[in-house]
Order: structure tokens, then sequence, then C-alpha cells
């Protein structure tokens, strides 16, 4: 396989993971999350109102981690397709 071949493949596939990730979080984040209580305490005046996004349930946990993993895929593609085209420096050793 050529090298454009195979860096083709790697950007496609590191495509899909973010694509996957993307999916993932967005289900997870539209399922509702629920909790229970197993403690009660008596005398205290104060109460917990969940706001929006103090849950995370594992699915959006899971996207996130999918979403990140392809995000770092494109990263190191990113900077291994800039340091090829870069002119290669003589060595400034067999100068002495």
């Amino acid at each position: 396989m050529s090298e454009r071949t195979k860096s083709i493949v790697a950007w496609t596939i590191a495509g899909t993971v973010i694509a996957a990730g993307a999916v993932v979080l967005i289900v997870g984040l539209l399922t509702p999350v629920t909790f229970g209580w197993f403690a009660y305490q008596p005398l205290a005046d104060a109460m917990f109102v969940p706001g929006a996004g103090v849950f995370l349930s594992p699915i959006t946990i899971i996207g996130w981690v999918i979403l990140t993993i392809g995000l770092l895929a494109v990263a190191f593609l990113a900077g291994r397709r800039t340091a090829r085209g870069r002119p290669k420096r003589p060595n400034s050793d067999s100068a002495i």
C-alpha cells in the first residue's frame, strides 16, 4: 500500500471515529438521566434541585471518550502531515 493510500485510510478512520463519537454524545445528551435518593435528612432546610448538565449518563461519557480519541487522531495526523512538509535541516554536528 502506498503512503498516500495509508494517509487517506487514516484520515477516513479518524473522521469516522469523530462522527461516531458525536452521534453517541448527542444520543447520550438527549436521553434523560434519572436519579434517586437513598438518604433522608429531615432537619435540613436545604433542597437540591438538579439543573441541566448536572448528571451525565454513561452513554454521554462514552461519547466524550470516543470523540476525544478521534480528535487526538486528527491532531496526530495533522502534526505528522505538517512535519513531513518541512525541509530537513543540515546536521549541526557534521560541521565541527
